[in-house]
């Protein structure tokens, strides 16, 4: 059973339990290109949950963009961190339109109105805490301002987040442990982790990997973590990939609060009936 529409899945229940799908990059489908605004305000619209990378620029403005070097995602050529914002502006997207802006897209949500929207993901790029100084700060707080309560900034660098986002009233962050812990540590090493770095986060995103060998080995590492209080965000599942559909029942029989993929309408769409490990869910439209 899904929620929402085969045009605007929200999420999916599946022997009773009801997680939320998270659109990756803005994607609804794996040919989606990444950060499109025509699937921002889809999505803003349907109340869906949504997720862009961003990296910081030159110019201590940030950019919807995953990769460190222009050339994958762009028609651009070199770091990121090599040009501001005036200079992103004049490539395009391998997939057409030119680079979202973090202000653009704060502006664009802002024009959406108070749609009972999830809080949209902003998932901090390779950032260290020397990056993230008082000016960037600053200008990250004036781009979010009076919108803390629509987003929530996460990364691995819990220091680098805590820094950027503290400025921003209502803003709720989030930790990744991923390149602390590794994709398959046991539960008291990612459960020690959290809370001596990052016990006052919102969410923990966990790799798809940790929450299936902690399901494995009966360790019950997401509602551990869930009793403390916090979300929990897998990612990134996405239906045709290898071990999709194992990956999917276990992040949903672990109690995730929301499952990130870059195929959500194939998953709303997806139906489990008769398939126990032999056949793999096929999406009935993508």
């Amino acid at each position: 059973m899904t929620t929402g529409t085969d045009a605007q899945p929200l999420g999916l229940e599946l022997d009773g339990l009801a997680v939320r799908l998270k659109w990756h990059q803005l994607r609804r489908r794996a040919a989606d290109p990444p950060y499109s605004r025509r699937n921002l305000a889809i999505g803003l619209a349907a109340g869906a949950c949504l997720e862009v990378d961003i990296r910081r620029l030159a110019c201590g403005r940030f950019v919807c963009l995953h990769d460190p070097n222009l050339e994958s995602e762009t028609t651009g050529r070199g770091p990121v961190a090599d040009v501001d914002a005036e200079a992103i502006r004049k490539f395009e997207m391998r997939g057409g339109g030119a680079p979202l802006l973090l202000d653009e897209l704060a502006g664009l949500t802002r024009a959406a109105g108070n749609h009972p929207s999830p809080r949209v993901q902003l998932d901090l790029m390779a950032a260290g805490k020397r990056e993230i100084d008082g000016d960037v700060a600053n200008a990250f707080a004036a781009a979010l301002a009076g919108l803390g309560p629509r987003f929530i900034l996460s990364g691995e660098n819990w220091e680098a987040v805590s820094r950027l986002g503290t400025g921003v009233e209502g803003l709720a962050l989030g930790y990744d442990p991923t390149g602390d812990a590794g994709v398959d540590a046991d539960a008291e090493r990612v459960e020690r982790l959290v809370r001596a770095v990052a016990p006052d986060a919102h969410t923990l995103y966990l790799h798809r990997d940790c929450v299936r060998a902690s399901q494995t080995r009966g360790e019950g590492l997401v509602r551990r973590l869930k009793a403390r209080g916090h979300r929990i965000d897998c990612w990134t599942i996405d239906l045709g990939e290898g071990d999709a559909v194992r990956d999917l029942r276990a992040a949903i029989t672990a109690g995730c609060d929301a499952i990130t993929a870059n195929t959500a309408i194939g998953w709303a769409a997806w139906s489990p009936g008769g398939e126990d490990g032999g056949s793999a869910g096929v999406p009935r439209s993508a």
